[in-house]
């Protein structure tokens, strides 16, 4: 008989192996219908089967586990109160501005509002009833946030609805109240405009200097005197008394324009001229009327060729004749000093200091020689003009022998003073751009003296490098020196030519002939020149520059400068 040998093959039950440690019993249950009343219980066992013993509940672990409940998406949004805005910067307020404020109740209950803190005075919260009040849970509601002219002149404050729980909600609101300055100024004495700027200037002692800007714009002030009679007197002196020290709406007086058309109420556009003028996009404008309790400060969104886009429409009519200024934030240098003229009419020199950055376009001249701008404008010759010169000199002086005095750059350094008339917008616009693109001291031009400084005597020919002038004793003093080897050559029929001289030699006691670094290019006889006048590389002598204006923008400005010269020896 054939023996085979083989393996027995482990049954499996569902796809796994046969668990010998597991009991049959499991297998033995009857059909239990999962859609019965009951479809997990059944206590009908098959005959020969051991009864079962439940143990509830199994214990999948036996000891206790420590963990900590992390942050979900929920969390951000949900058990707490939302605000918005939660910043409320209003800028210069010069009426009353009402904000909408909404505030969330993002918890799943309701929540009882206790109080509103932080209130003042000008600062109004309305809306809703007064707490205490009952916030429905998941609901929205509005207030309405008010900020008036009265009040601190800086406010800066939190306004904070508070609630039950603790979870409050502020709100941070920022301004300026402004108050219009409605009295005119006397035009008999004009109205004087300071620009100030800001200059490092460090400078060796051979008179190279490094010149650094300090502000990015000049500060700006303007003075002038103010009359005041009858009721106005009596609101001067109690505008003084109780808000000097406030910041002011104050017209730019010199920008001033009447209305051509009559404006209705709740207007919000001004027809008006804006080019050279001192309006400007988010800043301000003043309607005045007949006396100084007519007034209106308005908000300029945009400013237009045709007019002014208003944030806020106007709040009453105005009439066309009516005054309409740009205006600045400023504020009062000090108390101005009342002289009593009747019992009724006061006059008072006022001093007005602009709070806010007055940007202005830069401008230079567009003419260049070697490099540099030159500013060309004649000045007027009306006034005593300075012309003068420095030197940098070190003194040594024991107090016993004689000083000892050093030339320490060896030259003289020109000064030279300038006085200009302006006649219209344009002008005196283009002299403020001229100071806001000299920074104070730092940027430096070409000056011509403007006088007839060099006399021509002989035909110079298209491509002559020479020149034949009178004898002055420019070989002997000053050839080609730094500070006098530069010159502006003017015709009389406004032709210019700015060369260099390079040399000179004295033909006789009467004549000197001085050598161009290049030719004129044209044919040039004594009689077609105007003036020939040396030119110096300068700068401003002081940071302060004062314009004059004598009239409002249409008629005459007057600037009057000193000018100092910087060593050109690189140019």
């Amino acid at each position: 008989m054939a023996v085979l040998s083989a393996k027995p093959v482990q049954r499996t039950l569902g796809g796994l192996p046969e668990n010998p440690n597991l009991t049959g019993n499991h297998w033995h249950f009857a059909w239990v219908n999962q859609f019965a009343p009951s479809p997990y219980v059944n206590a009908t066992q098959r005959v020969g089967q051991a009864a079962l013993t439940t143990h509830w509940p199994v214990e999948a672990s036996g000891r206790r586990l420590t963990a900590q409940r992390q942050q979900a998406f929920v969390d951000d949004f949900y058990y707490r109160i939302h605000i918005s805005p939660v910043l409320l910067d209003l800028g210069n307020v010069v009426s009353t501005q009402t904000t909408s404020v909404y505030l969330w109740n993002a918890f799943l209950e309701s929540r009882t509002l206790t109080a509103i803190e932080g209130l003042q005075e000008g600062l109004l919260v309305s809306g809703q009833p007064v707490p205490p009040m009952l916030f429905p849970a998941l609901k929205e509601l509005e207030w309405q946030v008010t900020v008036t002219p009265d009040g601190q002149p800086v406010l800066d404050t939190i306004v904070e609805w508070q609630f039950d729980n603790g979870r409050n909600a502020g709100l941070r609101i920022t301004a300026n109240r402004i108050i219009a300055w409605t009295f005119v100024p006397d035009w008999a004495d004009g109205i004087r405009e300071r620009l100030t700027a800001s200059t490092d200037i460090l400078q060796s002692e051979s008179a190279v200097s490094q010149r650094r800007q300090l502000r990015l714009a000049p500060r700006r002030e303007f003075s002038g005197p103010v009359y005041a009679e009858g009721r106005e007197r009596q609101l001067l002196d109690l505008s003084l008394f109780g808000w000097s020290d406030r910041i002011w709406s104050m017209p730019i007086w010199p920008d001033i324009q009447l209305l051509d058309v009559s404006l209705a109420a709740d207007a919000d556009f001004i027809p008006c001229a804006t080019q050279y003028l001192d309006f400007r996009a988010g800043g301000l404008a003043m309607l005045r009327g007949e006396d100084a309790f007519t007034s209106e400060t308005v908000e300029i969104l945009e400013v237009l060729s045709g007019g002014l886009q208003l944030k806020r429409n106007t709040q009453q009519a105005w009439p066309a004749g009516t005054r309409l200024y740009p205006a600045r934030a400023a504020q009062l240098l000090e108390e101005p000093s009342l002289s009593k003229l009747t019992d009724q009419l006061v006059e008072a020199d006022v001093q007005f200091l602009v709070v806010e950055a007055c940007d202005w376009p830069e401008w230079l001249p567009t003419s260049l020689y070697r490099g540099r701008p030159v500013w060309d404008r004649r000045p007027d010759d009306s006034e005593s003009l300075t012309h003068s010169a420095q030197r940098l000199r070190s003194t040594l002086d024991s107090g016993f022998a004689q000083p000892l005095i050093t030339d320490t750059a060896k030259r003289a350094l020109q000064m030279l003073g300038q006085r200009h008339l302006d006649l219209g917008r344009e002008a005196r616009a283009l002299v403020r751009s001229f100071i806001y693109g000299m920074r104070g001291r730092q940027k430096v031009v070409w000056v011509p003296s403007h006088m007839d400084d060099l006399t021509l005597v002989a035909t110079v020919s298209t491509f002559a490098t020479t020149l034949d002038i009178a004898y002055i004793g420019y070989t002997r003093f000053s050839s080609g020196k730094p500070g006098r080897r530069d010159v502006r050559i003017e015709l009389v029929d406004g032709s210019v030519f700015m060369r260099r001289l390079i040399g000179s030699t004295e033909l006789s006691n009467q004549v000197e002939r001085v050598a161009l670094d290049s030719a004129l290019g044209v044919e040039v006889q004594p009689h077609q020149v105007a003036r020939i006048s040396w030119m110096n590389l300068m700068r401003f002598e002081s940071d302060e520059q004062e314009i004059e204006h004598m009239t409002d923008s249409e008629g005459v400005a007057a600037w009057a400068t000193v000018f100092r010269e910087e060593r050109d020896d690189e140019f």
